[in-house]
């Protein structure tokens, strides 16, 4: 692989600095896991039912897979891009091209809307602006917002914990710049992060505001840094040809520590749950970075994420991620009292119908969203880049 003299791979050089087509896949996954976990809810009445409920919660997940693809892609382009005289100006305006449209616009009609309706949002909405919502600095964390009027954003959570990423490593990947640095400093946190989720736990401190606070949370960010720097090293053929045990390995930890935090005798106590717990986001990050690097070396699960299913869900991944809750949450309930009373009586049918009317809706509100507005914006990028290229809009 070419490099530079200073050691840092430029941007033609590098194979990750092109728009690899198997990462979109990833994220068509990603968020495909992500909308089941939200929009099939509902308890379980059999063995079956809860198998089902069991594999959709699971797709939850597929936030801790975004956190390290993040990682994975912006360490890429930080790093390519060190050489660049504009290496601020331009990560920065691209973020904002390709984040803020449709951020912004979202949080503007919930704006209009509790101007025109007197709605009260109790701050949300400037904490929301300011990407504070898993904090409390200015109103109640996103997720635990039970105002006078609802508001159908508990998901924005992981965009205010990126966004704080977003703002922070660049500084860090400037000051610390040679690959060696970088990849002590990722190591150490993938050490740290755990211990520091076990003794808040240990200290009375809610899962949730753990789960959300990016400090916590940036050990899933830098493992995907970490996989990001090792591919444009000596070691890249390893890396990638470990890909398939490091998934395997990090599965089965995962699952055995699962399995011991309900019914073995290890961790099936209250200090041996809160270990779980607290490292239970490590072995997912750890597998996340085995999924990526399969994606880009085994044929097989290329192929997967090659499909153009999955690649189109993919490009349209953060739109459909952003909107995908707000319509659950005003469809849900009239088109389920639809099904219920005008087609089947039957609940587990009414669930599945309306799940996968309202995925419909979402993904059809994303291509809208992407080729009516936010691709004006993105065509913006064409002023900020890394190197001269025809015009294209990604």
């Amino acid at each position: 692989m070419q490099t530079s003299t200073s050691g840092h791979g430029v941007p033609e050089g590098s194979p990750y600095a092109r728009h690899l087509p198997a990462l979109d896949g990833v994220r068509g996954f990603a968020v495909l896991g992500v909308a089941c976990s939200h929009i099939f809810p509902g308890a379980t009445h059999s063995a079956f039912e809860a198998l089902v409920h069991d594999a959709f919660s699971f797709g939850a997940r597929g936030v801790d897979l975004f956190f390290v693809l993040s990682g994975f892609l912006i360490t890429g382009i930080l790093y390519d891009s060190l050489p660049d005289p504009g290496f601020f100006r331009k990560f920065y305006a691209r973020r904002i091209l390709r984040i803020f449209p449709l951020y912004y616009g979202v949080l503007a009609i919930f704006a209009v809307a509790a101007l025109i309706f007197g709605l009260n949002f109790h701050r949300q909405l400037l904490s929301l602006a300011l990407y504070l919502q898993n904090t409390n600095l200015i109103a109640q964390r996103i997720h635990d917002y039970f105002g006078p009027t609802a508001l159908p954003l508990p998901h924005f959570w992981s965009l205010a914990v990126e966004e704080q990423f977003y703002l922070v490593w660049p500084i860090t990947v400037f000051l610390l710049r040679t690959r060696r640095r970088l990849l002590i400093f990722c190591a150490a946190a993938l050490v740290l992060c755990p211990f520091l989720r076990f003794f808040l736990f240990t200290h009375g401190v809610n899962y949730f505001i753990v789960g959300a606070n990016t400090l916590c949370r940036s050990d899933s960010l830098l493992a995907g840094a970490a996989l990001a720097l090792l591919v444009r090293s000596r070691f890249h053929d390893r890396i990638l040809r470990a890909s398939g045990w490091i998934f395997l390995a990090s599965a089965a930890v995962g699952a055995l520590s699962l399995y011991s935090a309900y019914h073995g005798p290890l961790l099936n106590t209250p200090t041996g749950f809160q270990i779980y717990l607290a490292f239970d986001f490590s072995t997912t990050a750890i597998a996340s970075v085995g999924v990526i690097g399969l994606s880009l070396r085994s044929r097989l699960a290329s192929r997967l994420c090659t499909l153009g299913p999955m690649r189109w869900l993919g490009k349209y991944s953060y739109g459909i991620y952003v909107l995908h809750l707000i319509f659950f949450s005003y469809m849900e309930e009239p088109m389920r009292h639809f099904f219920y009373s005008r087609v089947t009586p039957n609940k587990g049918v009414g669930i599945i119908a309306t799940g996968l009317l309202i995925f419909l809706v979402s993904i059809t509100a994303a291509y809208l969203s992407y080729h009516l507005y936010e691709k004006h914006f993105l065509r913006l990028k064409r002023f900020f880049d890394y190197r001269p290229h025809p015009d294209t809009v990604s």
